[in-house]
Formats: C-alpha cells, sequence, structure tokens
C-alpha cells in the first residue's frame, strides 16, 4: 500500500498526494448536487405549495444565504480546530439536511432545512480549496484545486441523472398499485422528496473518506507541530524537499507575526482582498447560478416538457463536466490569466447569443447549444480560477478567515442573482437579462488585465511574501 502511494505519474506527482486531494474535493461534489438537486424540484414545489415569483426565488436563494453564513463561519472554525475537522463537520449538516428536506411536512420545514444544507455546503467550499491548496506542490497546485472544480461537476451530472431517474420512474410507474404507500409518497406523487434524500448518500460517502486524509501541514506549523507536518509533507514532496518546505513555511509565519485580520483592510494587504472579492463577485455574477438553478425551467420556457427540459439539463451537466478537464489540463501550463480572459470572452458571446435568441422567438435546440457554450466555457476557466486564485494569494497567518471573507461574497452574489432573476425575467423582455451578464463579464476581463497577478509555478509563501512586500 505504501508503494501505491509514493508511486510517481508521469508530471511527477504522486498517489499520496491525488488520494488526499481527491477525498478533499469531493466537498465539490456534495457543491454540485445541492446546486442543482433544487432544478428538478422547481416546478413540482411551486404547484403543491403555491409559490410566487418572489417566493420561488427565495426557496432556490434561501440555500446560498445559507452558504454564506457556513462559509464565513468556517474561517475561523477551521483556524481554530483544523481543515480535516470542519470537512467532517460540513458532511454532517449536509446529511442532515438532505433527511429533513425529504420529510419536510411544509415550506417552513423546507426552507429551514435548505438552509442547514447551505452552513455545510458553505463550510465545504470554504475549506476544500483551501486545504488543498496548503498540501499541494506549487508545481501542481493549480491542477489539484481544479480538482475541486471537477468534483463539482460529477456531483452535477449526478443528481442531474438521479432528478431525471427518479422523475421517469415515477412518471412510468403513476397509478401502479403494487408500490408500497411509503414508495408512493416519495417516487410518485412527491418525487421531489426523493430527490432531496438522493443527497444524503454521497454525504455519508465524504465523512468516511474524511477520516483518512491527514491534516492541513501549513495548519500543524501553525499550531507548532512541525514534526508531524514534516511527515506529511515528506510523502507528497520527499523528504528533502519536505524539510524545505517546512522551513519556509515557519520562517514566513515568523514574518508574519505582525499580520493581523484587520490589516485585510488596510494598504499592507488590501489589494489581495480586493481581488479576491472581486473575482468571487464577477465570476458569480456571471449567470451561472441561474443556468444551474433554473436550467429546467429555462429549458421549459424554450418549448420543451419537464422530462425534456430534464434531458436537457443533462446535456449541460455533461459538457460543465468535459471542459473541467480542459481547465485541469492547462491551469497549470497556460496559466491563471491567459485561461480565465479566455473563458470570460467566449462566455461574453455565448450570453450575446442566448438573449438574441430568446429575443427573436429561436426556440428548442439552438438555445440548449448556445447555454452549454457558456457552460463551457465558464467551466474551462471561470469556475476552477476562481478557487485557484483565492486560495493561493493571501497569508498562512489570516489565510483561513480571509478566504472565507472572499467566499461570503461568492454565495452573496449567487444568493443575489437567484433571487431577483424570476422576478426580472417576468418584468423585462425575453432574453433582455442575458445582456447583463455579458456586460458583467466585461468588467470581470478589466479586472484581469489591470489588477490579476499570474501565480502559477509560485510556492504560496512566494506569493505572500510579494504582498507583503509591496
Amino acid at each position: 500500500m505504501s508503494k501505491i502511494f509514493t508511486k510517481k505519474d508521469a508530471g511527477g506527482a504522486n498517489a499520496y498526494l491525488y488520494f488526499i486531494c481527491i477525498v478533499a474535493a469531493c466537498g465539490g461534489l456534495l457543491f454540485g448536487y445541492d446546486a442543482v438537486v433544487v432544478s428538478g424540484t422547481n416546478s413540482q414545489v411551486v404547484e403543491q405549495f403555491s409559490f410566487t415569483n418572489a417566493q420561488l426565488g427565495f426557496y432556490v436563494s434561501c440555500v446560498l444565504w445559507g452558504c454564506a453564513i457556513g462559509s464565513g463561519v468556517a474561517g475561523p472554525i477551521s483556524d481554530a480546530f483544523g481543515r480535516k475537522k470542519t470537512l467532517m463537520i460540513s458532511s454532517i449538516l449536509i446529511f442532515l439536511s438532505a433527511t429533513w428536506s425529504g420529510f419536510a411536512p411544509n415550506p417552513t420545514n423546507l426552507i429551514f432545512a435548505r438552509l442547514l444544507g447551505g452552513f455545510g455546503i458553505g463550510a465545504a467550499t470554504m475549506v476544500c480549496p483551501l486545504y488543498i491548496s496548503e498540501v499541494s506542490p506549487e508545481k501542481f497546485r493549480g491542477r489539484m484545486v481544479t480538482l475541486f472544480q471537477l468534483t463539482i461537476t460529477v456531483g452535477i451530472v449526478l443528481c442531474v441523472f438521479t432528478n431525471w431517474g427518479i422523475f421517469n420512474f415515477a412518471t412510468s410507474n403513476t397509478g401502479v398499485s403494487t408500490l408500497s404507500p411509503f414508495w408512493k409518497w416519495f417516487a410518485v406523487d412527491e418525487n421531489w422528496r426523493a430527490m432531496f434524500m438522493a443527497e444524503a448518500i454521497p454525504g455519508v460517502l465524504f465523512l468516511v473518506c474524511a477520516f483518512f486524509i491527514p491534516e492541513s501541514p501549513r495548519w500543524l506549523v501553525k499550531r507548532n507541530k512541525a514534526d508531524e507536518a514534516e511527515r506529511i509533507l515528506a510523502r507528497i514532496n520527499g523528504n528533502t524537499r519536505a524539510k524545505e518546505i517546512r522551513d519556509e513555511i515557519a520562517d514566513t509565519l515568523t514574518v508574519e507575526q505582525s499580520v493581523k485580520f484587520s490589516d485585510l483592510f488596510r494598504n499592507k494587504l488590501r489589494k489581495p482582498l480586493i481581488l479576491a472579492v472581486l473575482i468571487c463577485v464577477l465570476s458569480e455574477a456571471c449567470g451561472v447560478s441561474v443556468i444551474f438553478y433554473y436550467g429546467p425551467q429555462i429549458f421549459e420556457d424554450a418549448g420543451f416538457d419537464l422530462g425534456g427540459s430534464l434531458g436537457g439539463f443533462a446535456s449541460i451537466a455533461l459538457v460543465n463536466f468535459v471542459a473541467t478537464l480542459f481547465a485541469l489540463a492547462f491551469v497549470d501550463s497556460v496559466g491563471r490569466r491567459k485561461l480565465l480572459a479566455f473563458g470570460a470572452i467566449g462566455a461574453f458571446f455565448s450570453h450575446i447569443v442566448i438573449g438574441l435568441l430568446f429575443m427573436n422567438g429561436v426556440m428548442g435546440w439552438p438555445i440548449v447549444i448556445a447555454i452549454n457554450a457558456f457552460v463551457a466555457f465558464f467551466a474551462c476557466a471561470i469556475g476552477p480560477v476562481k478557487f485557484v486564485i483565492v486560495s493561493e494569494i493571501f497569508p498562512n497567518q489570516v489565510r483561513g478567515k480571509a478566504i472565507a471573507l472572499a467566499t461570503v461574497f461568492i454565495w452573496i452574489t449567487s444568493a443575489l442573482v437567484a433571487q431577483v432573476f424570476p422576478i426580472m425575467e417576468a418584468a423585462t423582455s425575453p432574453g433582455v437579462i442575458y445582456f447583463f451578464f455579458a456586460a458583467e463579464l466585461v468588467l470581470l476581463l478589466l479586472v484581469v488585465k489591470f489588477l490579476m497577478p499570474e501565480t502559477k509555478g509560485r510556492t504560496i509563501e512566494d506569493i505572500e511574501r510579494s504582498w507583503l512586500k509591496h
């Protein structure tokens, strides 16, 4: 077993590094599943509880407000108790949320169950990239953090096909008398409950797998456990390099003793904070939340029935997965800036096409193709680079809290977009909202050009020193 976990691949990364990063990244799988599970339930829940457009917006966005709180709280918790324990807490919250949502007797219970899941998802999306960036060598850090985005796409694919399968099973078994009353309730009469409860399975698997990963070596050094940190670093980098990294972390922490969280709001570290917040806000405000939370509903507006819309949405999930493989291959070679600029330009033109199609009444598969193009450009660049940049630009001394603060803006932005989309769509002409998303991507391009440094191939400590020096 030890030989398996120390064997190096062609690129030089060892299997042990892949193992711990994939396990940690599986928090993204839960995020991906939870991000789109609601999209398959919208039509049924609206019909059952007679939601207005504003109530539908809150039903979809409430989990995102929970994510904002969860990611904010996770920073201090992960700094105090460790990254690993915070990941385990998040998996427990997600499991409880999935079960509660499935049994929710009324809208109030459903909303609170979704909020609880939001706490767990928010914590996972803050800690997973943080943990991966802290265990990964600089040569592979972009690739490893992108694994988090890849598992998000796997979770989305898993959820879309689970929703689709549950819906088709329920439709084909409507009126079948041999089904038990319990199964009729979940899979036939109210199959949205089964869609929520299915999330409990990956939640349990993530909790079990989290037992087998080590604590972050950078957190251990900060907690005066340098020997334990060096043992972990040695399994990833080899004995000689492990000692060098341990000493570099310790030296950086010594230099950073005067660095406080409040410095993020002063000249010393204001620039990385502003960069992280802008990247998070602009990456989420480009319309991706609309696609993944309202995808089936958008396809229904484009002329598909519910079954066909879930099938069309499956194509988005698959494109999202494949495009993320592109990011996995190029984020460490092409670099963060070029990749992000490429994705923003492609997403800009995709939104223009989507808006024109809706405005001119072109329905059906052209809409599906245009939306898939946007998802491809987002998944190959904007989505993964966002997490990579935020996870690597802050000093060790305040990284947990700083990443938590930046991640809060991801969820606040996503919640606001999800909340206002059904209201704006009803108040404007078809397709107009997509031109707003296109204009927002122009702002993202300006941030890339004027504020964002290239960080590929640099150690976290080197990046930190550059901010503190300036």
